[in-house]
């Protein structure tokens, strides 16, 4: 069974550092001892994305940004006392994205306690 390994992100800026200069993928390979194929690989998806840093992917996306989510515990902050599914609404209407009561009671929970402001 293969075992597959991820290249760190300074290793890989070191990669597309040498193939900017203008050497070749089989000497870039050689050098760092990394087969030639992940090298090309690296080095198209830097063309293509002109980033070497890999994005994390993987699971569902989030239905929620991080300022709905700032907006969730601002809306719960407010003083009045307010039920998941009310905060749900006012935040689909400002967003004009739909949003799940069990969503905004998620992000609450994962916030922790909220004090009223006093």
């Amino acid at each position: 069974m293969a075992r597959r390994n991820h290249l760190d992100d300074f290793t890989r800026g070191r990669m597309i550092g040498k193939l900017e200069e203008g050497r070749t993928v089989t000497s870039v390979a050689a050098e760092s001892g990394i087969n030639k194929s992940v090298v090309s690989r690296s080095w198209k998806a830097f063309q293509t994305t002109a980033t070497a840093v890999r994005k994390v992917v993987g699971g569902r996306p989030r239905t929620t940004t991080a300022g709905d989510d700032r907006y969730i515990i601002l809306q719960a902050k407010s003083g009045r006392r307010q039920s998941a599914s009310v905060i749900a609404q006012q935040l689909s209407t400002a967003t004009g994205r739909q949003v799940s009561r069990f969503t905004v009671a998620r992000r609450l929970h994962k916030r922790g306690p909220i004090r009223p402001p006093s």
